[in-house]
């Protein structure tokens, strides 16, 4: 068995974990009191208005720099003891359930279910690979200061960037076209 296989075992359990926090802060944000809600769904307003002039093209390479600049530094700050993967998980998985509350109050819950599913299918996942390989790298940061960890860190580093250009990059830039798509496709 070569280290890249027994390291994707290793990911398994914090990708279980931080999809159950996803999860979790999903259903809290479905269920968040309505001043909440309100300033949440203006927040994300502002931020699709950002995009509102922008062609097709730049729209796509704005959307996938910010996805990938988000994922990466994900990564990297996962070595700080794995904090702001948990935490990007979890404000992504209350936003997303505050935005799916809000959408089915207009079109009711399987046309709000359409609507977030394209984030969902790719970018949510995307998401979560990034934060399990950086709240891996917290714990064995954490492992290596207790001298418990044998490996440097700059291997597990490097293996999860790797994985990352392997995995997560494809999965943002098909979601970055979808959601180009889908912007552009609103009136």
């Amino acid at each position: 068995m070569n280290l890249a296989e027994i390291l994707e075992r290793t990911i398994r359990p914090y990708l279980l974990v931080l999809t159950l926090i996803f999860a979790a802060s999903f259903l809290a944000g479905t269920m968040a009191p309505p001043a909440i809600r309100q300033q949440m769904t203006e927040m994300f307003q502002v931020v699709v208005g950002n995009y509102g002039g922008l062609a097709g093209g730049m729209l796509f390479f704005n959307i996938l720099v910010q996805n990938v600049m988000a994922t990466i530094f994900v990564i990297i700050s996962g070595v700080i003891v794995g904090i702001i993967p948990t935490f990007a998980i979890s404000s992504n998985g209350f936003g997303l359930g505050v935005l799916y509350r809000e959408a089915s109050g207009v079109s009711g819950y399987s046309k709000a279910a359409l609507k977030i599913l394209p984030y969902g299918v790719l970018e949510i996942p995307a998401l979560l690979i990034a934060a399990s390989y950086g709240l891996w790298l917290g714990v064995m940061a954490v492992r290596r200061l207790r001298g418990k960890e044998s490996p440097p860190l700059r291997v597990q580093i490097e293996h999860s960037f790797r994985r990352y250009f392997a995995i997560v990059f494809p999965l943002l830039v098909i979601a970055a076209g979808i959601e180009t798509a889908l912007i552009l496709a609103l009136p």
